[in-house]
């Protein structure tokens, strides 16, 4: 149910928080985040706006806003279990069927990533295809194109320009977010230089913040591990 279904005096706990860019931060900043406790405190006798309760504040929202809320009336809910389970090498995750063998549903992939992060080579492992690699920012111009089937499911993968942001101030920048705006892909997989994680995760909470469904790739390992650094997996789950 939405946070716009409660009635005055009801309380739940925020499951989820729909919505993307300005309106997302906003929200988010408000405290209206997953797992917090959110009580109605009163609605208007014209519907709009609705008062809550959040983290000790009154806060005032529209119904509009308030119906991309998901709530949970069960006080006693724990947010998922998202403790690192371990890592799939990527030769384990393409054993790949030949497309005309199968009926299956379809899959669309965006690999986004910075310049130089290794995501066509990954967009070319699992395609077969023999996209360049270049070693500077915008070699990938506009967005290639592959398909594969794995376990029943084709998978359609799109390898978007290099960029280190989604702000629309370079025409690769535009070009990614408009990508995902209008096509609206099932996954955005986001490929991460894991040995430059300061810079490549800007990208990342950019991504999330369209609240888009986001994996991270982590490529560069060996190098990662060459440096001796550890990762946290626990600290950014």
């Amino acid at each position: 149910m939405t946070l716009a279904e409660l009635k005055t005096g009801e309380k739940g706990i925020i499951t989820k928080v729909r919505g993307r860019g300005a309106f997302r931060k906003r929200i988010i900043e408000m405290g209206f985040v997953v797992g917090k406790q959110v009580i109605v405190i009163k609605n208007a006798p014209l519907k709009d706006p609705v008062e809550y309760n959040i983290m000790g504040y009154e806060v005032s929202l529209r119904r509009s806003e308030a119906s991309l809320i998901e709530v949970t009336k069960n006080l006693d809910f724990i947010s998922k279990d998202n403790k690192y389970r371990g890592t799939l090498e990527l030769e384990e995750t393409l054993n790949i069927t030949p497309l005309g063998q199968v009926h299956s549903k379809v899959i669309n992939v965006a690999l986004v990533g910075n310049p130089n992060c290794g995501k066509t080579t990954i967009f070319n492992f699992a395609s077969h295809s023999k996209e360049k690699v270049g070693n500077y920012g915008g070699v990938t111009i506009d967005a290639k194109q592959a398909v594969f089937v794995h376990r029943g499911y084709t998978f359609k993968l799109v390898d978007l320009p290099g960029t280190y942001s989604i702000t629309s101030y370079t025409p690769e920048e535009l070009y990614v977010r408009d990508h995902i705006i209008n096509e609206l892909p099932d996954i955005v997989l986001n490929v991460v230089d894991t040995s430059n994680l300061e810079r490549n995760l800007y990208l990342t909470t950019q991504l999330i913040d369209m609240d888009m469904k986001v994996v991270i790739a982590l490529n560069m390992w060996d190098e990662f591990l060459a440096k001796g650094d550890h990762f946290d997996y626990e600290a950014l789950s």
